[in-house]
């Protein structure tokens, strides 16, 4: 990572397992949180989408941390776009997770949570 002292927020990465009960409905057996340091990399200006026509305001905001398995271990820590970043107590979706050089860091792309799943 070229310039490490870029992390400087505390983000918690949160994924969340499924099991069936008896009708085969989804339900959440556990969550696990992971906190991880980053840099937080806020938009020039707020976005708005459209949805049955009405205009919601869309708030993205991009994380970058260490790659969280650097040497390539099968049992070590990967994220991926079900998870869910919790920074500054506001939940972020994940849209998209791009890898910094060979395996050194790691980009996360979010959206604020609620402001474009209406």
């Amino acid at each position: 990572m070229k310039n490490p002292g870029r992390l400087s927020e505390v983000i918690d990465i949160r994924r969340t397992t499924l099991t069936h009960d008896g009708y085969g409905q989804p339900i959440a057996d556990s969550t696990t949180d992971v906190q991880v340091w980053a840099e937080v990399i806020h938009p020039g200006s707020a976005a708005e989408s459209v949805k049955a026509s009405q205009i919601y305001p869309e708030r993205s905001v991009t994380f970058v941390i260490r790659h969280p398995n650097p040497t390539g271990d099968a049992s070590a820590t990967t994220f991926n776009e079900s998870d869910v970043v919790i920074y500054d107590g506001v939940e972020h979706n994940i849209i998209g997770i791009a890898p910094i050089g060979r395996r050194d860091g790691l980009t996360i792309y979010c959206k604020r949570r609620g402001t474009h799943d209406v």
